[in-house]
């Protein structure tokens, strides 16, 4: 189930709904993303596949030879044009041959047949045989011819027992077919017997002039096949041609080189085409790299570790298919290996291009630790140049021999701007153990939306392929939590907090504007002004949630809110106290003055500002970020909550005790006259407050979700209870005070009747303190006074809750005091009202 956060305190009675829409994570992109990149691996076994069954089908008269150059060049070129994505696509035989397209340009790549390393005289005679591989090689850049030297190290074969056939490595061919027996059984194990020539591969010692036969990268016609002629070399990317030149850009290619090459045909044949176009040599055989070696000793097709391609020093992979030729007497001889190159720069441009437009974000690592990465979707390449001598050290993009490719772990990966977003992601997902059925989520330094993020494993039956897929995709921050201008609730909170301020000033107006009247002194008019001061200010608290959710702005919700609450509620709550003490019960009590009922609301005020004070610095609210996830759906909020739910039931049990015990005190004095008590308005007043709260907290746990909707509703909650509360105190005495106007000028002053908090009272009936001679009569009478209307209260109050006391018995208690106003005689004496009335009296509760 989804959590979110609750506001501890709510007060509205109406909810607002207002729906959101949530980020679903969809699971089918992953899956997409594993299909497309299993389809783009497939792809080279097709081509590989077709490439064989067309050999086999002896469309190469030369069976793909160094004579079928050309043939296979041809069909490569259709295979390139039609798969575009791939690097390269080539073959090497056991004889040495090499041929294929690729790597960065539109170019091709041929080996004559052949072994390296023959000795060559210090006058540079490599014997009659190797002298025309020797004078060979080229520089580059300048076009001047050079001899093919190996250098320290170089790799070269060398025939044991001139390269008879053994049985190759594999497992099938290892087997004994013989103890087997006979049959179909034993058929079908020399049937998997697969042999090859026997060499090994050695290094060129220090001191040895040793030769190479070079591979050399020629320039391609239209269709493929090497050319130097001007106005038809095929260039990367476009349609136009132009001429084949050496890497100065200014050198024309013109290369004729005569002699009984392969190539030509063989049988001592003459030809001097074999190094049209060739603008580069190097040392190179396909019998000493890696991934043939690696399919030798397997015997079947197969993806290779990644490894830096020996031209560009690109880190990629080979798929590398094994070929064979048929002998006479019907073993199967390993003939060579067809191989395509994926760079992992084409795995990058695949990415890209497929979701160029894509907020998505692919990353492909490797399965194991140090987990380097493959290929992303953000262009980044996961491999870097670095000096051999200093692997710290960075090369330039330029290939040189002074420089090794390396890999990037996906944890370290800083090449664009969002590769942080990658390592980031990876971080976590290594952290959650890489769940696939799961979601993880993510975000780099500085970023305030999240990823969510899914890997799914890639694998590749029968070869030592074990990726993994990372999917990212952006999700975007829940903003109804917050509200800020241009929100459909910012107006609506600005209004009801500036209504809420403008209603509570209003009826503080009402209140000092008639101060002196005689039914606004005795409902105490300053105790009421500062209960309804202190409910404009709880209402302009409310304006602090407007804005985003900052540290410093849910700690001042924090404060206002709760604060401004027990303020203005500590004042109604102590209003109740007084009249419960005074008349409620039989405590003795017979006065409290208004600096005694100030000094009531203190300890409230001072223990919600302890609480507050506490949690400040304890468990303070605070920003905090909340990620909920279900299934695909993802949820990215930032809330004003505390770390533990200490300050929620803390604020429980302070504020709703409050109010509980203030609704039981209101029920208690329930029955008092409204003479002497605004009962019925506390009443309602604290009654509202629990109905409202206690609804809203219902609401609010149940409905509503985000916290821009409960700050909406605790508003409202807010402007309706203070509203309402201060109304049914200052509108019935603001009323009555018309009244009694409005009967005075109608009625004249002699049979004139004055209205007391509801009770009409008979202008002849004078209390005692009128008898008095002055306004500065002594506190013992004073006292007196505040003792009968005490009495009276009480002998009302047990009449109406004591049905057995006899009434005729409360009615002769009451009649020993008498109670009554004479509005008339004060106002023609010209005494307020205010100055007559007693200090003590009970209707200043």
């Amino acid at each position: 189930m989804r959590t979110s956060y609750r506001h501890p305190s709510t007060f509205v009675l109406i909810p607002l709904l207002l729906p959101f829409a949530t980020a679903d994570f969809n699971f089918e992109v992953g899956r997409r993303i594993h299909e497309r990149v299993s389809s783009f691996m497939d792809t080279p076994m097709t081509i590989l596949l077709q490439t064989s069954r067309y050999r086999a089908n002896e469309a190469f008269p030369d069976d793909m030879g160094a004579s079928d150059r050309d043939h296979f060049l041809k069909l490569n070129d259709a295979f390139m044009e039609t798969y575009p994505q791939f690097e390269s696509i080539y073959y090497g035989l056991e004889d040495g041959v090499f041929a294929g397209h690729g790597f960065n340009e539109k170019v091709a790549n041929y080996r004559e047949p052949g072994h390296s390393g023959y000795v060559v005289s210090e006058e540079g005679d490599a014997g009659e045989e190797m002298q025309k591989h020797y004078v060979g090689c080229v520089n580059a850049t300048s076009g001047e011819e050079m001899p093919c030297e190996m250098s320290v190290g170089g790799k070269f074969t060398e025939c044991v027992n001139d390269c008879e056939l053994i049985k190759c490595a594999d497992e099938a061919s290892q087997r004994d077919c013989e103890i087997l027996g006979g049959g179909e059984v034993k058929e079908d194990c020399e049937a998997n017997v697969k042999w090859c020539k026997n060499y090994i591969i050695s290094e060129a010692p220090e001191g040895a002039k040793l030769g190479y036969i070079t591979r050399n990268t020629h320039c391609i016609n239209k269709n493929g096949v090497p050319s130097q002629k001007k106005g038809e070399i095929a260039q990367m990317g476009t349609t136009e041609f132009t001429n084949c030149y050496f890497l100065d850009g200014v050198t024309p290619v013109n290369r004729n080189l005569t002699g009984n090459y392969a190539y030509c045909g063989g049988n001592g044949m003459v030809c001097d085409n074999t190094f049209y176009g060739a603008y580069l040599s190097r040392d190179y055989d396909p019998r000493w790299r890696g991934w043939y070696i690696a399919t030798k000793e397997i015997q079947k097709p197969n993806w290779s570790p990644p490894y830096p391609f020996f031209t560009t020093q690109a880190m990629g992979i080979t798929f590398s298919l094994p070929i064979y030729s048929t002998l006479n007497d019907g073993r199967n001889e390993f003939a060579g290996v067809l191989a395509v190159d994926y760079t992992f720069t084409d795995l990058t441009k695949f990415l890209q291009t497929s979701y160029l437009n894509s907020t998505t974000v692919v990353a492909i690592f490797e399965k194991d630790d140090p987990y380097f990465i493959v290929a992303t979707s953000t262009g980044s390449k996961g491999v870097s140049l670095v000096l051999k001598a200093d692997n710290s050290r960075r090369c330039s993009n330029v290939v040189t021999d002074d420089c090794i490719a390396t890999r990037v772990p996906a944890a370290e990966l800083a090449e664009t701007e969002m590769d942080e977003v990658i390592s980031n992601a990876f971080s976590r997902q290594q952290e959650a153990g890489f769940p696939e059925a799961e979601l993880v989520t993510s975000r780099a330094t500085g970023k305030e939306f999240l990823y969510a993020t899914q890997t799914k494993a890639f694998t590749i039956e029968d070869a030592d392929l074990n990726w993994k897929i990372m999917i990212m995709i952006p999700v975007e921050t829940e903003q109804a939590d917050q509200i800020v201008p241009g929100d459909a609730l910012f107006a609506v909170l600005v209004a009801v907090g500036v209504l809420g301020v403008l209603c509570c000033a209003g009826l503080a107006g009402l209140l000092v504007r008639n101060r002196k009247k005689r039914e606004i002194v005795v409902s105490d008019w300053r105790f009421m002004s500062a209960f309804v001061g202190a409910c404009g200010l709880l209402n302009a608290s409310t304006l602090s949630f407007l804005g985003p959710n900052t540290d410093s702005l849910c700690l001042l919700r924090m404060w206002l809110v709760h604060w401004f609450f027990v303020l203005a509620l500590s004042l109604l709550f102590v209003k109740t106290m007084r009249m419960y003490l005074l008349v409620g019960t039989r405590s003795g009590v017979r006065t409290i003055s208004h600096t005694q009922t100030a000094k009531m609301a203190l300890p409230f005020i001072l223990l919600q500002t302890v609480i507050l004070l506490i949690f400040t610095f304890v468990d303070p609210n605070k920003r905090r970020e909340i990620v909920e996830t279900e299934g695909s759906e993802i949820i990215h909020r930032y809330v004003c909550d505390h770390d533990t739910p200490a300050f929620f039931s803390v604020m429980m049990i302070y504020e709703g005790g409050l109010i509980l015990v203030g609704c039981v005190l209101a029920f208690k004095t329930r029955n008092l006259r409204s003479e002497f008590n605004e009962s019925k308005q506390i009443i309602l007043a604290m009654y509202d407050t629990a109905v409202v709260a206690s609804i809203l907290l219902i609401v609010s746990n149940v409905v509503v979700t985000y916290q821009g909707q409960q700050r909406l509703l605790l508003a409202v909650g807010i402007f309706w209870t203070t509203c309402f509360a201060c109304s049914v105190f200052v509108i019935p005495r603001w009323i009555q005070v018309r009244s009694r106007e409005s009967s005075s000028s109608r009625e004249g002053s002699t049979n004139r009747r004055t209205v007391v908090s509801g009770l009409s009272l008979p202008s002849n009936s004078v209390p005692e303190y009128k008898k008095r001679p002055s306004v500065a009569s002594s506190d013992n009478n004073q006292h007196a006074s505040n003792s009968s209307h005490l009495e009276n209260v009480r002998v009302e109050n047990e009449a109406k809750t004591k049905p057995e006391v006899n009434a005729a018995t409360a009615e002769e208690r009451a009649s020993k005091v008498g109670f009554s106003i004479d509005s008339k005689s004060s106002e023609e004496n010209g005494e307020s009202s205010e100055e007559k009335l007693p200090a003590n009296s009970c209707h200043g509760v």
